[in-house]
C-alpha cells in the first residue's frame, strides 16, 4: 500500500499507528491568489504548469502561507493529534526543509532537513517534541531543487491520533436568486473528489424564484454530484428559515455526523471541506468550527474570523478584522486563541447532535440568527473555534451598509439581549436612544424609521415569531417608499464639507449632542441646499456641523449616496421614537421575561414545522411548497 492509499484508507479507522489526513498541499490555484498558497524563493525558478509546481535547476519555493502551512497550534489544542508527518509527491532531487514558527521563538526554527530524489511520494515524520501546547506553532516547509530541477505534484500533512471518530458532513445552503454563484460552489465541489469524499449529503433550500433545478449551471453541478444533492423549494423565510429547513432535512440523514451552514454567494476553497472533516474526526467533544471569511473584493485579506458581542452595548466586535495574509509574520496572529461568541453562517460547522440537544435556530428571518445561536451554544459549553486555512471568500459587509436589513438587526438584537443579556431598562432605553439619534442626526431618516419599526414589533412580544414574515416585508417596503434613497452622480463636481473635530471631554460631548438635537429640531428645512462631499467614515453627527445636504463617499456605490436634512422628518421620527421608548420602559422587564420563556419553544422542530407550513411527518425532499414570498431587497 502506498503512503497515499494508507492515508485515504484511514478515514474511518482509529488507532495510534493510523495516519490521518489533516490537509492537502494546494498548488493549482488562480495566479492572483498565489501569495496565499506558495512563494518563489528569491532566486525564482518556480512556476505552475498543468497543475504541478515546476522548479528549475536551483529554483525553489516556500510554503509558509495561509493555506499550505500547518497551524499545529490549533491542531494540538483542539484535537488529539500525536505524531505529525509531511508527505510530498515529488519528482527530481530536492532539498526539503521543515520549520516551526512559535510565538516564543519569534522566528523560524529548523525541525527537519533532508534530501530526496526519484519519483515516489516522500514522507518526512517529525519528531514528537512538543510537550506543551504553547510549544506548538506554525509548521511549514521549503523546497530547493537540485540539478535537473524538480516537480511537486501535491502533498499532504498527516497525523496519528489517540482516537478518531467518523465524520460525514451535511452541507446546507440557503439560496435566494443566486443560481450562478451557488452553481459555482457546487461545481467546484463536484470536481474535487477528495473534498467530496468527506461529504455525506447536500441540501439546497431554494427560497427565491422557481426553476432552480432547470438552471443550466445548476443542473450540470447537480448531475455531477448525483445522489449527494437534494433540493427543497419553500417560501421566503429568510436565512433562518432556509438554514433551519435544511437542518431538519439533513441532520438525521444516514452518514451525517456534522452540519455545515454556508451562504449561496461565496467563492469556495474546497479544501475547507477536507479540513473540516479531518478536524471533526480528531476533535475533542464540545466544539463547533467557524470558517474564516476572506474579503471578496480584497482577496488576500482576512475580513473576519468570528466575533464577540459587547454586552454593554450589544455591538459586534469582529476578530482579526481586515488583516493581511500574504507574509509569514501575518500568520503569527493566529498563535493566540481569541474566544468568540459566534461565527457567521458564511461557513459554520457543528455536530448534528448539537442541534438535537440544544435546539434549532430562532425564526429571526435574517441578521441575528447566527448571533443568537452562537451565544446559546457558547453559554451551554459548545465553543466555536477557528482553524486558519478553513475559509471562503465573501462579499465584505462594508458594501452592504444601510438598507432594510437594519430592521432585522435591531429587532433581533433586542430579542437576543432579552434572552441572553437581560439588561436593565435604563441601559436598554439609553442604548436604543443613542442608535436612533445616530441616524436622525446624520439625516438617515429611512434607517431611523427602521429602528422605530423594530422597537415597535419587539414590543408586540413573542407572538411576532408565530406569524408569517410577509406582512413585515410589506411594511418595510412602505417605509422605503416614504424615504427613497437619493444619489449624486460620480461625475458631479461637489464642494467639500468642513469636518469638525470630535468633542474632547465628556461634558463637551454632552453639550455638543444637546446643541445638535436642538438645532435639527429648530432649523427650518432648506430643500434646495446643494450636496457637500464627505467620506462615509466621517458620517458622524459631531463632524457635520450645520450641514444641510451631504454626499457620503463609499467608493463602492455606483452613485454617491446623498442625505438631505428635513426638520419635518426629524421631528416626526424623534417623537415616535421617544413615545416607543417610553412604552419599552414601562413594559420592561416583564416583556423580556416573556421572550425568555418563549425561547425554548421557538427552537423546537415542532414549532419550525408549524412556522414553515410543514406536516408533522417529514415531507418528500423534492416536494414544492409555497411560492417564494416577495423580498424587500428587490
Amino acid at each position: 500500500m502506498s503512503p497515499r492509499d494508507e492515508t485515504q484508507g484511514s478515514r474511518n479507522t482509529g488507532g495510534a499507528d493510523t495516519w490521518h489526513l489533516l490537509q492537502r498541499i494546494l498548488i493549482d490555484r488562480p495566479p492572483h491568489l498565489q501569495p496565499l498558497y506558495w512563494h518563489a524563493l528569491e532566486d525564482g525558478g518556480a512556476r505552475v504548469l498543468d497543475g504541478r509546481l515546476v522548479l528549475d535547476d536551483g529554483g525553489g519555493a516556500r510554503f509558509d502561507t495561509y493555506f499550505n502551512a500547518l497551524f499545529e497550534f490549533q491542531w494540538r489544542l483542539y484535537t488529539g493529534v500525536d505524531r505529525l508527518a509531511l508527505e510530498l509527491d515529488l519528482t527530481g532531487e530536492v532539498e526539503l526543509t521543515v520549520t516551526r514558527r512559535t510565538r516564543e521563538s519569534g522566528t523560524r526554527v529548523l525541525v527537519r532537513q533532508s534530501l530526496s530524489g526519484g519519483d515516489a511520494p516522500v514522507r518526512v515524520e517529525l519528531a514528537n517534541d512538543v510537550t506543551h501546547f504553547r510549544g506548538a506553532g506554525i509548521l511549514s516547509f521549503e523546497l530547493a531543487a537540485g540539478a535537473g530541477g524538480a516537480v511537486l505534484r501535491g502533498g499532504r500533512w498527516l497525523a496519528t491520533a489517540r482516537s478518531a471518530a467518523p465524520a460525514g458532513l451535511g452541507l446546507v445552503f440557503c439560496t435566494f436568486n443566486r443560481e450562478r454563484e451557488l452553481s459555482r460552489v457546487l461545481a467546484a465541489l463536484a470536481a474535487d473528489a477528495e473534498a467530496r469524499a468527506g461529504v455525506a449529503a447536500i441540501v439546497v433550500v431554494n427560497q427565491g424564484r422557481a426553476g432552480l433545478r432547470e438552471h443550466a449551471d445548476f443542473a450540470r453541478a447537480a448531475q455531477a454530484l448525483g445522489g449527494l444533492l437534494t433540493v427543497v423549494e419553500q417560501g421566503n423565510f429568510g436565512g433562518a428559515g432556509g438554514f433551519t429547513r435544511g437542518l431538519l432535512e439533513v441532520m438525521d440523514r444516514p452518514g451525517v455526523t456534522h452540519c455545515v451552514l454556508m451562504d449561496d454567494d461565496v467563492e469556495s476553497e474546497t479544501e475547507a471541506f477536507v479540513r473540516t472533516a479531518a478536524f471533526f474526526r480528531l476533535a475533542r467533544p464540545g466544539l463547533a468550527l467557524g470558517g474564516h471569511m476572506l474579503d471578496g473584493l480584497k482577496p488576500l485579506r482576512l475580513y473576519e474570523a468570528g466575533a464577540r458581542i459587547n454586552g454593554s452595548n450589544w455591538y459586534l466586535e469582529p476578530i482579526h478584522f481586515d488583516q493581511p495574509l500574504t507574509e509569514p509574520q501575518d500568520l503569527e496572529r493566529f498563535l493566540d486563541v481569541q474566544g468568540m461568541h459566534y461565527n457567521g453562517w458564511w461557513y459554520f460547522a457543528f455536530p448534528a447532535e448539537v442541534a438535537r440537544r440544544h435546539g434549532l435556530p430562532m425564526p429571526c428571518f435574517i441578521r441575528g440568527d447566527d448571533v443568537e445561536y452562537g451565544l446559546r451554544l457558547h453559554d451551554r459549553g459548545i465553543h466555536t473555534v477557528g482553524l486558519p486555512g478553513v475559509a471562503i471568500w465573501h462579499e465584505p459587509f462594508y458594501v452592504k451598509i444601510g438598507g432594510w436589513q437594519l430592521y432585522y438587526e435591531t429587532r433581533n438584537m433586542l430579542v437576543t439581549a432579552a434572552v441572553h443579556f437581560r439588561p436593565s431598562r435604563r441601559h436598554l432605553v439609553a442604548t436604543l436612544l443613542k442608535r436612533l439619534l445616530t441616524h436622525l442626526l446624520t439625516f438617515r431618516y429611512y434607517n431611523a424609521a427602521l429602528v422605530i419599526r423594530a422597537i415597535e414589533d419587539f414590543l408586540e412580544g413573542p407572538g411576532l415569531f408565530d406569524r408569517s414574515p410577509q406582512p413585515i416585508h410589506e411594511g418595510l417596503a412602505a417605509i422605503r417608499a416614504r424615504f427613497p434613497q437619493e444619489g449624486v452622480p460620480r461625475e458631479a463636481v461637489l464642494g467639500g464639507l468642513n469636518i469638525r473635530p470630535a468633542p474632547r471631554t465628556g461634558p463637551g460631548f454632552v453639550i455638543a449632542l444637546a446643541r445638535a438635537v436642538a438645532s435639527n429640531w429648530l432649523r427650518p428645512t432648506r430643500p434646495h441646499a446643494p450636496p457637500a462631499w464627505m467620506h462615509v467614515r466621517d458620517l458622524v453627527w459631531f463632524r457635520m456641523g450645520h450641514a444641510e445636504h451631504i454626499a457620503a463617499e463609499t467608493y463602492w456605490d455606483r452613485e454617491i449616496p446623498a442625505f438631505r436634512r428635513s426638520r419635518e422628518h426629524y421631528r416626526a421620527l424623534l417623537s415616535d421614537g421617544v413615545r416607543l421608548l417610553r412604552r419599552l420602559w414601562d413594559a420592561w422587564p416583564a416583556l423580556g421575561d416573556r421572550w425568555r420563556e418563549a425561547h425554548p419553544r421557538f427552537t423546537t422542530p415542532e414549532h419550525w414545522r408549524r412556522y414553515l407550513g410543514l406536516p408533522e411527518a417529514a415531507v418528500p425532499i423534492t416536494a414544492p411548497l409555497t411560492e417564494p414570498a416577495h423580498d424587500p431587497a428587490e
